[in-house]
């Protein structure tokens, strides 16, 4: 089933990158397109970005959640930015934000991409829809009450 995802967002990244005419190196785009596929079946939680890179720092946290963070702030800077801006935060905070997550993460490859990645999923423009919570449903489930889903759906050129 991950292999799906995983040639799905692949072919997004190909878009992408032939349409903002960034070519990313193999690592980069792999990284990008590993990143997309899991953010096609697991929720993000775009919020306290911020915060919680502070508290995995604070706590000295491994470096794969500092990963975490830095792919949670690429996919939150490219299709959610109105949400961000909306939190009091700016795009480039976020975007130095996730670059410093991987920086911590000893990815400093990936760190130095992050903008050229950020241009290529912005470029590949999928339809993006942002579900609302439920907050007046009292059988939704507590762990999606705060969470918005990432639905990808390719886009078709006449």
């Amino acid at each position: 089933m991950m292999d799906t995802y995983l040639s799905a967002a692949r072919d997004l990244v190909v878009q992408g990158m032939r349409e903002s005419q960034v070519a990313l190196t193999s690592e980069l785009e792999f990284h990008l397109a590993a990143t997309l596929a899991r953010y096609m079946h697991h929720p993000i939680v775009p919020d306290r970005l911020t915060i919680r890179l502070m508290d995995a720092v604070h706590r000295r946290a491994r470096q794969g959640e500092s990963r975490q963070i830095g792919d949670d702030c690429l996919i939150s800077c490219a299709f959610f930015a109105a949400r961000l801006t909306r939190q009091g935060g700016t795009i480039v905070h976020y975007a130095g934000l996730g670059q410093a997550a991987y920086e911590i993460a000893g990815m400093p490859d990936v760190a130095c991409g992050f903008p050229d990645m950020l241009d290529v999923l912005q470029a590949s423009s999928p339809a993006i829809e942002e579900r609302p919570r439920p907050q007046d449903d009292e059988a939704a489930p507590p762990e999606t009450q705060d969470r918005r889903f990432l639905l990808l759906q390719r886009r078709f050129r006449h």
